[in-house]
């Protein structure tokens, strides 16, 4: 009877969109890329995970951003990250941000041993810069949500 009013199941979405917003945090820019395509997976109870890569700048400008030469390198270690991470929908990506002197690339997993697993072999292969992790559990994808 209200079979209707039903909330669609969550999905994993088989071709992504990406916003970019750009801002000021503590009178320093910032800039966000936010994979909109994942709002049909969010808060799904198998991908409760949140993984955060958080990667230094070695050579940042005066307002902490990446220069050219570097963008190179960063865009490399998010392809290899997307790479590992999203292998048989695992993670998806969601957000990227460039703040700081540091971009930090956010996915949100249903296999957080694999991706444990994933960051050791990556940090052993990335030479050009140091890469910090975190896995923590976040069902209802708050750091996602708040970048909205």
């Amino acid at each position: 009877m209200f079979g209707r009013f039903k909330k669609p199941a969550a999905a994993y979405p088989t071709e992504t969109q990406w916003s970019v917003a750009k801002g000021e945090r503590g009178g320093r820019p910032i800039f966000i890329r936010r994979n909109v395509s994942a709002v049909s997976l969010a808060g799904h109870p198998e991908y409760r995970f949140r993984v955060g890569v958080a990667v230094p700048l070695n050579e940042p400008d005066s307002d902490g951003l990446p220069n050219e030469s570097e963008m190179s390198e960063l865009n490399e270690i998010e392809d290899a990250l997307c790479e590992h991470f999203e292998r048989g929908q695992h993670s998806l990506q969601v957000l990227s941000i460039t703040t700081r002197g540091m971009r930090e690339f956010v996915f949100y997993t249903r296999a957080p041993a694999e991706i444990g697993l994933a960051l050791e072999a990556l940090r052993s292969q990335v030479a050009t810069h140091e890469l910090q992790s975190y896995i923590a559990e976040d069902p209802k994808w708050t750091v996602y949500a708040q970048y909205a």
